[in-house]
């Protein structure tokens, strides 16, 4: 476990880094995440996320396979991200003279941006989901989770900032508010629009991911016409 919780903290660490010397640039943030999946070995299941942290919770316990440990572990790795996550905002306050800080941008209102939060998380966590039903190769996978990333940064980057991840919102709003006294009020946006977004999200692969086993299951059964087929020949 221990490894395990290291890579979260060293993927959490670099990816606030990034967010904050980039100011959230869209690529620079998905390209960091996929980055660092590699980096880690995916180790961890490079989860990097406490809202993706509930959902894997969320998906053991739709599997029936959510227990005593898991909850540990997994809980162990929200506590870890958050304390990665503040120590990576702070360094990325040591290089730049500011960084950058989440908030309902201009002309927006605040459920707008909660709904905007909400549904591109549902995405992330159902992709992040999906994407082991659907790929062995892990590094596809990771892209495709990262790729989503970087889409929902360009989506609604105009009206939330397209954070997706509690830890982040609360570390780099942490460090502007100890800098400028400010900043923190919308928090709670980015705190639940990822963890609702993520169980929605983890939901959805439930129900697709079903479909895609059922599907599969009928293609490794040979019809009836078949059978008959085989029969005559033999």
């Amino acid at each position: 476990m221990y490894r395990r919780l290291f890579a979260e903290a060293v993927g959490v660490y670099i990816l606030l880094f990034a967010v904050g010397v980039s100011d959230g640039e869209p690529f620079a943030v998905g390209g960091t995440l996929w980055c660092l999946m590699i980096l880690t070995g995916f180790t961890s299941n490079a989860v990097f996320n406490p809202a993706i942290s509930i959902s894997f919770m969320q998906k053991a316990y739709y599997d029936k396979k959510l227990n005593e440990a898991y909850i540990i572990e997994y809980s162990l790795y929200i506590l870890v991200q958050f304390v990665s996550a503040f120590l990576g905002a702070l360094t990325a306050w040591a290089v730049l003279e500011h960084t950058v800080h989440f908030k309902v941008m201009d002309g927006y209102q605040e459920a707008e941006t909660f709904y905007a939060e909400v549904i591109y998380t549902s995405m992330i966590a159902c992709n992040a989901h999906m994407m082991g039903r659907l790929t062995d190769n892990p590094i596809i996978g990771g892209g495709v989770v990262a790729m989503t990333v970087t889409a929902g940064d360009w989506a609604i980057g105009k009206i939330s900032g397209g954070c997706f991840n509690p830890a982040v919102a609360f570390a780099i709003n942490l460090v502007a508010y100890i800098k400028t006294g400010k900043y923190m009020g919308d928090t709670w946006i980015y705190f639940f629009a990822p963890v609702i977004g993520a169980m929605i999200g983890t939901a959805l692969s439930q129900f697709f991911g079903g479909e895609l086993d059922r599907l599969r299951q009928e293609k490794e059964q040979p019809n009836d016409e078949e059978e008959v087929t085989i029969n005559l020949s033999e």
